[in-house]
């Protein structure tokens, strides 16, 4: 995984996180902000690697469906845009941002 594809991913887990069941923010978190490997995983939480990775491909399918339909990263990243411009531009750049909901 890429590092912009990991940091992508930690901010859908920060953003719709609490949507996935305890177990499964608790894989992927370890995964992807704690750098363990799926062996390492499998082995604190006592199940196999394929277990792991089974619910870690779930997770990452979920945090994906949810962005795609809420689109909250998206909108975000938009937002954050917006700080690196002058004052004239914020205005139509907003009224873009609402016209894409």
């Amino acid at each position: 995984m890429s590092v912009e594809e990991t940091i992508r991913l930690s901010e859908l887990l920060d953003l719709y996180g609490e949507l996935l069941s305890k177990k499964q923010k608790e894989m992927l978190n370890s995964y992807v902000n704690n750098d363990m490997s799926l062996a390492e995983i499998a082995e604190n939480d006592n199940i196999s690697r394929v277990a792991v990775l089974d619910a870690i491909k779930k997770a990452k399918q979920k945090l994906f469906d949810y962005e795609s339909k809420l689109k909250l990263y998206k909108i975000k990243t938009k937002l954050k845009n917006l700080l690196n411009l002058n004052a004239k531009d914020v205005k139509s750049e907003i009224t873009k941002i609402l016209e894409d909901l």
